[in-house]
Order: C-alpha cells, then sequence, then structure tokens
C-alpha cells in the first residue's frame, strides 16, 4: 500500500512528537533557569505539557499502525528530524551548519524515494 499524502493520524503523531521534543526543551530552560527541584522539574508545566503530547502521540501512532502498513507510515516520521531543528531555529535561534541542511535535504529526499515505493 502505497500513498502520497498521509493521513491525518499519522500527521498527529509527527506534529505531536515536534512539539513534545520543542517542550522538553523549554522544559529544560525552565528548570535551569528556577534551580530548585521541586519546582524547577516536579512543578514544570512544560514537562508536564510534553509528556502529555507524547501520550497524544502514542495513541496517534498506534491508530496509524492500525490503518496502515509499518513500511508504508514509517519513512513519514523521518520528518521530525528535519522540523524539529527548524522549529528550534525559529525558537531559540538555533544554528544549523552547512553540513546539516545537506543532511535535511538528503532526509526529504529518502522520504520521498521510500513513499513512492
Amino acid at each position: 500500500m502505497t500513498f502520497i499524502f498521509p493521513p491525518t493520524s499519522l500527521w498527529i503523531f509527527i506534529l505531536t512528537s515536534i512539539v513534545a521534543q520543542l517542550l522538553l526543551k523549554a522544559s529544560g530552560l525552565y528548570a535551569a533557569e528556577t534551580g530548585e527541584f521541586v519546582n524547577a522539574w516536579l512543578l514544570n508545566p512544560y514537562l508536564g505539557t510534553a509528556l502529555v503530547c507524547y501520550g497524544v502521540s502514542f495513541v496517534s501512532w498506534a491508530y496509524t499502525l492500525k490503518v496502515l502498513p509499518l513500511s508504508s507510515a514509517y519513512p513519514w516520521t523521518a520528518l521530525i528530524y528535519v522540523l524539529t531543528p527548524v522549529a528550534a531555529v525559529l525558537l531559540w535561534q538555533e544554528q544549523l551548519s552547512a553540513t546539516y541542511l545537506v543532511g535535511m535535504v538528503c532526509i526529504l529526499y529518502g522520504i520521498s524515494i521510500t513513499v513512492k515505493a
């Protein structure tokens, strides 16, 4: 089974995985600013929200695998490795090297090849 555009459940998985990663980064920054263990980690709003995102991500991935073969759905998950760093650049002005960008292009090319196979 091949498809050109993934179903909604797969997009939900990809987007919630990206958001969860960004929230984990934000939780680390929050913890570094707060310092005290209880406030830094146990009461960290970013960390709790990241865990909720991971839960939604898990459920949407399980549903995706119910309706699609793993070999069709899995290549799309590589978008996480492209979109998460792009979001980090936009949110925290992180730097991506030229070789990193070449790698991202290779990932996108790989996705395009595997979804058409």
